[in-house]
């Protein structure tokens, strides 16, 4: 038997794909950290090389000011690299083209209502302002490349501009793309440097940042300001006991394992508001391999059973919500997703797990895939019939639990296919509050001078869930919002 490959093997293989053009200018830059303090003397200090620390870094030094980005791993490795590489835009040259008219009041309302009125709405109306220009500015001056838009359900709609990655995932061709334009400025990143502490004045102003190199500690000068764009804490198990706690907190994680919540560590003793902490995004994923099969959860066909043989959500909701659902359902956190060949995309998910080496079982009949997948096979049986007897009396809804799909199909036609799945951690909501200047305020909602924050590590935009593609959409549109205002501090200095 060959080498088991895992989704976790397959991104890190993508992220060095997505670094290798731009790591051999920058690495004499990464070596040349020396402690040297003349050297470490900044206008723009911004902690974490994702998406949004990348592209803070390439409007401050377009804005004509000097940025150092100091990343605490060997690679950029935060959670970009595992995502699609979608934004959620309005008003874009891409849409224009494609003879789509998106509103931005449209997006606005369709972003508190997913957030259920628990967002900032400033912090909502400056994306929706912002992030078509922020889209374009992608194309134009950083060079990423989207595919042509899909008419997706809502609240997608047309709004999701997916960066086209060929051979790598989409967010990993956005950071490679970022490291590029990086590269062709000339702007240092750091790697190895772990940002430990926030320097201060008498004032609490922030002026520096004290970080761990492979040198030891090294004391790096801000003028302008610091960003702090390191994600949240997703993959920090003792804050996520401590903030969401119960059975959640001890999901697998889908995202990164380096986002550790450098965000909350770095801020809290700066007496920053710290807002939405509870809050999370999590889906479906397989721990032992990493293979995610929301593709199957998102089909709109099959049932979706419990170890016990039963079905136990309405398979007419979200993914993240069949995925929120499950740790809650079930003590085991597993479940399997059964469809039949009425799924013309079916062989595309095998061949997925087939290449992941992630065990799924398939069968001619419900009896056998339930006995090979070590399911009851009454209790199999009896959940495909059921649905299939509610679906031709038209009585899905009357099922426990109700199905509510708009277009459901009847799971008749063999093969069968059972794909296991639990529910993992995404990504957390929470972090230090910006306001509409990406400034983090402290607790009576004053701004700390100095002190910025953009993407995940910042708390205001997201609740409960988010329209897919405004992560990345977020992460860029305030990474060169505190740019921008950095850049004014120190022409105002």
């Amino acid at each position: 038997m060959g080498q088991q490959i895992t989704r976790r093997d397959m991104i890190k293989g993508c992220l060095v794909a997505a670094a290798a053009g731009a790591m051999d200018s920058v690495s004499t830059t990464v070596r040349a950290a020396a402690p040297d303090p003349a050297a470490m003397d900044y206008d723009a200090v911004i902690l974490g090389a994702g998406t949004a620390g990348l592209v803070a870094a390439l409007e401050a030094y377009d804005q004509g000011i000097k940025p150092v980005v100091l990343e605490k791993m060997d690679l950029p490795a935060g959670n970009s690299i595992y995502a699609m590489g979608a934004l959620c835009a309005c008003g874009t040259r891409v849409q224009n083209r494609e003879g789509v008219v998106e509103s931005k009041d449209d997006l606005f309302a369709d972003m508190m209502k997913i957030s259920v009125d628990q967002a900032d709405p400033a912090l909502i109306r400056s994306y929706v302002e912002h992030i078509g220009e922020d889209v374009d500015w992608l194309e134009d001056t950083i060079g990423v490349r989207f595919r042509k838009l899909e008419k997706l359900p809502y609240p997608l709609l047309s709004r999701l501009h997916c960066v086209e990655g060929g051979s790598i995932t989409g967010g990993g061709m956005l950071i490679r793309c970022l490291l590029a334009a990086c590269r062709k400025r000339g702007i240092p990143i750091l790697y190895h440097t772990k940002a430990v502490e926030l320097i201060t004045d008498k004032k609490i102003a922030v002026n520096g940042v004290r970080a761990l190199t492979e040198d030891g500690l090294v004391d790096f000068k801000a003028r302008g300001g610091v960003l702090i764009a390191t994600g949240g804490f997703s993959a920090n198990r003792e804050m996520l006991c401590g903030y969401i706690g119960g059975v959640m907190s001890r999901l697998p994680l889908r995202g990164s394992p380096t986002v550790t919540g450098e965000n909350i560590t770095l801020t809290r003793p700066l007496f920053a508001k710290l807002v939405h902490m509870d809050q999370f995004h999590c889906g479906p994923i397989v721990s032992a391999t990493h293979v995610n099969p929301e593709g199957a959860l998102n089909s709109g066909y099959g049932i979706i059973v419990d170890l016990r043989g039963k079905r136990i959500v309405d398979e007419g909701s979200t993914y993240v919500a069949k995925a929120r659902a499950l740790p809650n359902l079930t003590p085991e956190n597993k479940a399997y997703q059964l469809v039949d060949s009425n799924w013309t995309a079916v062989g595309k998910m095998a061949d997925k797990f087939t290449g992941m080496n992630s065990p799924f079982f398939r069968d001619d009949t419900v009896a056998g895939l339930a006995r090979k997948a070590g399911l009851p096979v009454e209790a199999v049986v009896a959940a495909v019939n059921g649905y299939n007897d509610a679906l031709k009396k038209r009585k899905l809804k009357d099922l426990n639990p109700p199905c509510t799909r708009k277009d459901p199909h009847a799971m008749d036609k063999s093969p069968f296919y059972a794909f296991p799945f639990e529910s993992g951690m995404t990504t957390t909501f929470g972090g230090p509050k910006i306001n509409t200047n990406a400034q983090v305020v402290n607790l009576e909602d004053e701004p700390i001078k100095g002190l910025y924050a953009a993407g995940n590590a910042a708390g205001g935009l997201f609740f409960r869930d988010y329209v897919g593609g405004s992560q990345l959409g977020g992460a860029t549109v305030f990474g060169r919002i505190a740019a921008r205002h950095i850049a004014q501090a120190c022409k105002k200095a």
